[in-house]
């Protein structure tokens, strides 16, 4: 592999986290937003915009988890920071939603 392919992987897991993490602090800010919140509006939230939160969450954690893949099989290794939110991603997918 050469230099320039393992910093274009580099950068595609840079993005992807980046771009997880965004759409994490969406998610959990909406929630807080909620908090306290009439039931009625948080299940309209819930059927309405934050069905493009929990969209997006997941578009952005199943990226991550390609990203990170082709990551590691080119023997690429990430911090242990990083692996965590890999593991958050890998989490996110598993529960179907944030």
């Amino acid at each position: 592999m050469t230099l320039r392919e393992q910093a274009q992987m580099t950068s595609r897991v840079r993005h992807a986290l980046r771009a997880f993490q965004g759409a994490q602090v969406a998610y959990l800010s909406a929630h807080r937003k909620l908090k306290n919140q009439p039931l009625t509006e948080v299940d309209a939230f819930w059927d309405g915009p934050g069905l493009r939160l929990e969209a997006d969450l997941r578009i952005s954690a199943k990226e991550l988890m390609e990203a990170f893949a082709a990551f590691s099989t080119a023997g690429l290794t990430a911090s242990a920071s990083d692996r965590h939110l890999v593991t958050e991603a890998q989490r996110t997918l598993q529960l179907g939603s944030g």
